[in-house]
């Protein structure tokens, strides 16, 4: 009935990534300001960093050796009133570029475009990269990611917005707002508790854990691609069969009104332009005469590209999630309110009151969409391919759902375009729907967690400015290319299969990283949260 939905997915991955970070203090060096890294950057001991450093971490002059693109600096901090100073292995300017600059830009540009041909962000191969190849520690490497993929994301609904359904029977945007709406509360309470796990679980566990879920999920997406590009294959090979069968007929004169129509029948929808597609679907019951109108209100309010109502729900669950983070702390940077953590009741109150927040807007989200749906199916509308049926089970099940995905995308760090893609694709959504509405799930994500990082002082803003500006470009090149691919071949499915691909390269850089980091801090087990 509705199209792709979860676009929210993206709102809890930007709260859930790493954003209990600032949870988890250090038993060897003095709490940090606001506005500099993150404990887990400072890896090392005070032995250890006598041999090698680690970036973003403490060290010390003329003994550590930082890593590539680092150099041991001196900064001054403060802390209750007094002021200290430290060294640590800080990260170059961007000019001058040096090989590992360029080798950045590079794998940049080539994962972003891939990334957007799913409406996938990236983070996942983003954040490898900027910590494995550029040199960045892990809250910069983040901040960086965010950067980068709200530079995509703009350009991601500059073309999405503007944009049909691929099902040209029922005229509605190729984002499905009202559903991801819907599913958005869910994912952040999701994500929230998944950040505290990231804090309490050891390095091992969780990269385990990122092989068996997203190695699962990638698999599954893989075989969904394939087995939808199989289908239009054969869909297609049974198209022509009947234009031969029909030419034929034509020839001896036995040609048949039903082979007619039949042959117009095209073996996919491919209308993604801004063009005004026809509606032909007509009520499957007798309506009066009010009740036709009102049909007719309900599809013309959803075929619309201008989603007034949804874009203003959007706006106040954005703002709900920059706020809670602001004030709980998270994506690599401590609370505004001076000491707090969660030994605080304070904390503790902040944390249930998010969760009621999201559960009231769940509650009241779920009643709108279901009388929406209760009430076109009284006029007489049915679900057309792709769409989400919803009733009181499904309004119930598909939220509960989510609250699982977000667990996983807070826990593992994966975001949410790679949690929201894989999703829409198990519920049976059209590839090109499951892009679009992944891609707005991304845009609020990415800046609302950009904005957070950025009041954080965590943005390097010489590469943000030029990483953003990459993303663009790399978004628009990726859309094309994807874009030219679907029509020419009409292959639909190399949508599901750029996801799959992108969840599997993603799945290797985040296990090698999370390798990295083992090898670093070896074998723990489970620590407090505080």
């Amino acid at each position: 009935m509705y199209r792709p939905k979860l676009l929210l997915v993206l709102v809890c991955g930007l709260a859930a990534c790493h954003s209990t970070s600032s949870l988890h203090p250090s038993p060897l060096h003095p709490p940090h300001p606001p506005s500099r890294l993150l404990i887990e950057d400072r890896s090392i001991s005070e032995n250890d960093a006598l041999k090698t450093g680690v970036a973003g971490g403490e060290c010390f002059t003329a003994k550590t050796q930082c890593p590539f693109s680092t150099t041991c600096t001196q900064e001054t901090y403060q802390e209750d009133g007094n002021e200290y100073t430290r060294h640590i292995c800080l990260h170059k300017d961007l000019l001058p570029l040096n090989g590992n600059d360029i080798t950045t830009f590079i794998l940049l540009l080539i994962s972003v475009a891939l990334a957007a041909g799913g409406g996938i962000g990236g983070g996942g191969l983003l954040v490898p990269i900027y910590r494995l190849v550029c040199g960045f520690p892990i809250t910069q490497a983040t901040a960086l990611s965010l950067a980068t993929i709200s530079g995509g994301s703009i350009a991601n609904l500059y073309t999405y917005t503007q944009r049909y359904h691929p099902n040209t029977d029922l005229k509605r945007p190729l984002i499905d707002y009202e559903t991801s709406l819907l599913f958005c509360p869910a994912l952040l309470a999701g994500t929230m508790f998944g950040s505290m796990f990231s804090v309490m679980f050891p390095a091992w566990l969780i990269v385990v854990l990122l092989v068996i879920l997203l190695g699962y999920s990638g698999k599954r997406t893989v075989n969904k691609g394939i087995n939808r590009w199989n289908a239009s294959s054969k869909t297609e090979s049974d198209w022509a069969e009947r234009e031969k069968e029909r030419e034929i007929e034509l020839r001896s004169g036995s040609f048949s009104s039903r082979n007619s129509i039949d042959s117009e029948a095209s073996p996919l929808h491919l209308s993604m332009d801004g063009e005004d597609p026809p509606t032909l679907i007509l009520p499957s019951i007798a309506l009066t005469a009010d009740q036709s109108v009102r049909l007719e209100t309900i599809r013309s309010q959803e075929g619309s590209l201008v989603q007034g109502r949804n874009w203003s729900w959007t706006a106040v669950l954005w703002v709900v999630v920059f706020m809670f983070a602001l004030l709980r702390g998270g994506k690599g940077g401590t609370s505004l309110i001076p000491d707090l953590d969660c030994q605080e009741p304070l904390y503790w109150g902040l944390f249930v009151i998010n969760l009621v927040v999201l559960l009231t807007a769940t509650t009241v989200l779920r009643n709108q969409t279901l009388d929406r749906a209760e009430e076109k199916t009284a006029l007489g509308h049915e679900p057309l391919e792709g769409d989400l049926h919803w009733d009181r089970r499904t309004t119930a099940l598909y939220p509960a759902l989510c609250v699982f995905a977000g667990v996983a995308a807070g826990l593992l760090g994966i975001g949410g375009g790679m949690v929201i893609g894989p999703l829409l694709v198990e519920l049976g959504c059209l590839p090109q729907p499951i892009a679009a509405t992944s891609a707005y799930v991304v845009f609020i994500t990415a800046t609302s967690g950009l904005a957070q990082v950025y009041i954080m002082g965590l943005v390097p803003g010489d590469y943000a400015i030029v990483f953003s500006i990459c993303g663009v470009f790399a978004t628009f090149l990726g859309q094309s290319v994807v874009d030219y691919v679907v029509k020419k071949y009409k292959k639909d499915a190399i949508v599901v299969l750029v996801i799959g691909f992108i969840m599997m390269v993603a799945l290797v850089l985040m296990s090698y990283d999370g390798i990295m980091q083992i090898i670093q801090v070896g074998f723990t087990g489970f620590t407090k949260l505080c």
